[in-house]
């Protein structure tokens, strides 16, 4: 899992982790317990959301105005965001931890949102029963699987909504034209399990490596590497599925060996192929 300051933070506090979980790709999930104590977070690797889930009446921002937590309040802090916290009651509360690269990611993929564009606000103690219900889905999902596709959601839903979004105005500079970007993502989607060097990518758009890597980097939120491997985990996740061995995996879907397919899909996934595959 990735140990955002704020999960390193509260494990020098009273605070008691109950569990933890790690979803992949830097994203994190943990429910944790606190009572009577005074938290001041350095929030400066991740987005981090929060949802108290019991009690939280006694609860309430030191730093500045905002009344008090109370059970399925939804508190979002961004990363850059500075807070401290007054705690004088017993109250239980889930983290989820989001990487800004990933974020960026998604947005750029799934809902083909500039990535530079992507800013999350400060938010502290709102309601939103859709999002509650979609975190609460995410704790539940019982297979990798399925916590894959809720925290999609999740994700969703931060960046559908006003509340919990404000995207910049205006494009990014020095991106891929959309044209040229489709060109080469269509190329590594179509064949995720071809080479696809740095060189022969940037040759594709008729660009140096420097001026590819920085430009498909502004459009996408993803190195070109990154956004290969990514493509090729995807191509793998149905073999590992229905039961083809790793080695064969690996070797269709463009990794070294089943070694490097393993490393790269516990990074991806949080889990290893063989966890992935069991019901």
């Amino acid at each position: 899992m990735l140990r955002a300051s704020v999960y390193e933070r509260l494990s020098r506090s009273n605070a008691t982790l109950i569990a933890a979980r790690d979803l992949g790709e830097g994203f994190g999930m943990a429910r944790w317990s606190n009572l009577r104590d005074r938290v001041a977070y350095e929030n400066d690797r991740c987005h981090v959301l929060s949802l108290y889930t019991e009690g939280g009446n006694a609860s309430r921002r030191a730093d500045r105005p905002s009344g008090h937590g109370f059970p399925g309040a939804l508190t979002l802090m961004p990363q850059g965001a500075r807070s401290d916290w007054h705690i004088e009651g017993a109250f239980a509360f889930q983290h989820l931890y989001i990487p800004d690269a990933a974020l960026r990611a998604f947005a750029a993929e799934a809902l083909e949102i500039d990535p530079s564009r992507v800013a999350l606000p400060e938010v502290t103690y709102a309601e939103d029963a859709t999002l509650v219900a979609r975190l609460a889905a995410l704790e539940a999902a019982g297979t990798p699987q399925g916590a894959r596709a809720a925290l999609w959601e999740v994700l969703h839903h931060l960046l559908a909504h006003g509340r919990w979004h404000g995207l910049r105005e205006g494009r990014a500079r020095g991106g891929l034209a959309p044209a040229l970007l489709r060109r080469i993502t269509r190329a590594v989607t179509e064949a995720p399990e071809a080479p696809h060097r740095l060189a022969d990518l940037a040759a594709l758009a008729g660009l140096s490596e420097f001026h590819f890597h920085r430009a498909f980097r502004a459009s996408t939120g993803l190195t070109p590497q990154d956004f290969v491997e990514r493509a090729r985990i995807r191509q793998a996740e149905p073999l590992i599925a229905r039961g083809t061995p790793l080695a064969e995996v690996a070797a269709a879907c463009g990794f070294a060996d089943h070694s490097h397919l393993t490393r790269a899909f516990r990074k991806a996934r949080g889990v290893a192929p063989s966890v992935w595959r069991k019901p």
